[in-house]
């Protein structure tokens, strides 16, 4: 009877502490989302977040509350029912979980990280368009245009420092691509064209209190390589 007793007193302890885990961590996170066309205007769009804990949709701009996790968040926008662009957004671990130690112990660190509440991802997502359907010229009346790597993209010139949302020597998987890149550094998704030649390209992004980066790509394979 002792023995029952003291499982139960234990049991509600570990209730507790992850109770107490739970609230201080929070297993959601409320995210702004925007879509903007290629030449960085803002633009409407239907866009899904999805990671390994679920799915969730928003009309842009807005705000969408997704379940925290240590995967990767997934976003997928559309625009009159054709994609026009994909972004992928990893996860960090909150300062505030470790804090967790002082009132959860070790049960809610535990608790923190299997129940996703000690990640966060960046409080504003932002996907840049590769239709160049939707750039401001082209809805204000100019022909469309699109993007992609074949010879008569690859015949339109344009010079170095020109967005690489512009560019269309720049295919959309290299562009999303180097994007991630880029975020996974935290710098900017607005990249800039250094050189593009056929599958090859080097772009830059800025990064807030640190130098720009260069990004070299090969189709859509790309690293960060150190400026020389």
């Amino acid at each position: 009877m002792k023995l029952i007793a003291r499982t139960a007193c234990v049991a509600a302890c570990a209730l507790l502490l992850s109770s107490c885990a739970t609230i201080v961590g929070g297993k959601y996170q409320n995210v702004s989302v925007d879509t903007k066309a290629s030449d960085q205007s803002s633009i409407a769009a239907q866009c899904t977040l999805s990671n390994d804990r679920g799915t969730v949709s928003v009309t842009t701009p807005g705000t969408a509350r997704v379940r925290r996790s240590d995967g990767a968040l997934d976003v997928s926008c559309q625009k009159d029912g054709a994609q026009i662009g994909q972004q992928t957004y990893h996860a960090s671990t909150r300062g505030m979980v470790w804090g967790n130690l002082l009132f959860g112990g070790l049960i809610g660190i535990v608790v923190d990280f299997t129940n996703g509440a000690a990640h966060h991802y960046p409080d504003h997502l932002s996907v840049t368009s590769y239709n160049k359907h939707y750039d401001a010229a082209a809805m204000a009346g100019s022909a469309p245009a699109t993007m992609g790597s074949g010879s008569a993209a690859a015949s339109v010139p344009a010079a170095a420092g020109d967005l690489a949302s512009l560019d269309r020597r720049i295919a959309p998987a290299t562009f999303n691509a180097a994007q991630n890149v880029a975020a996974a550094r935290q710098c900017d998704r607005a990249l800039h064209v250094v050189m593009a030649d056929g599958a090859r390209s080097l772009l830059e992004a800025n990064c807030p209190g640190a130098e720009p980066v260069h990004i070299e790509c090969d189709g859509d394979k790309c690293v960060a390589v150190h400026k020389d």
